[in-house]
């Protein structure tokens, strides 16, 4: 297959920002005249499936009915369906695919829920190269821009935010020291992928921004 789309993933911890560099970077490329598809994980609008598996995975009120390994099929089902049916049809449509989300938080956070790693990376592989992978035989992604940031902070923000799930959000509702291991396994497990770490610390979202386009080597 040849992949016309380069495809771009957003990466982080709660509240850092990623929804909304995400929708910088594709009304940026918009902008420049791209077709762009954007899109997010777990759980796309392109596939209301994937919404209604999000809502069992995420929402509090099922969280007492869920165990760690149960909500990792969930996911992985959300991600086949993502990959097969949305993503490898748009791979020859578009310049740029942008998402919020993907694989490396499945990993991050899948581990912090107490499932095993190896368990979830040999998964996680099936289901990805039944779909597509990439040239360099990295996961999936051309590139990963992983947000790095003040994991309490970020929290509170996501916590302040309008909530998606009128219970809550189960992972938000984990607080801080499960988001500190969510952290922890996302800086070790970036290097599965190629890569881009951006600090938001100390930086408005247009600085940020700056910053994500210089390390894709984009023009602004």
């Amino acid at each position: 297959m040849n992949k016309r789309a380069r495809y771009i993933c957003f990466e982080g911890c709660e509240g850092l920002g990623k929804s909304t560099q995400t929708q910088k970077l594709v009304d940026h490329l918009r902008n420049k005249g791209f077709q762009v598809l954007q899109t997010k994980e777990p759980g796309t609008p392109h596939s209301p499936l994937t919404m209604q598996l999000r809502s069992i995975m995420l929402d509090l009120k099922y969280e007492e009915q869920l165990t760690a390994p149960a909500r990792e099929l969930i996911s992985q089902a959300v991600r086949s369906i993502h990959l097969e049916k949305v993503i490898v049809p748009a791979l020859n449509l578009y310049d740029y695919i942008v998402q919020d989300r993907g694989i490396l938080s499945g990993l991050a956070y899948g581990s912090a829920c107490g499932n095993d790693e190896n368990w979830l990376l040999d998964l996680t592989r099936k289901v990805a190269t039944n779909s597509l992978y990439t040239d360099n035989a990295r996961l999936v992604y051309d590139d990963v821009i992983y947000l790095r940031g003040n994991i309490e902070k970020g929290l509170k923000a996501a916590q302040s935010a309008k909530q998606e799930f009128e219970a809550g959000d189960a992972i938000e509702a984990k607080g801080i020291s499960f988001l500190e291991k969510v952290a922890s396994n996302m800086e070790r497990q970036s290097r599965l992928f190629n890569t881009r770490t951006v600090t938001v610390d100390g930086k408005n979202i247009d600085q940020v921004f700056s910053d994500i386009i210089k390390a894709l080597d984009l023009k602004e």
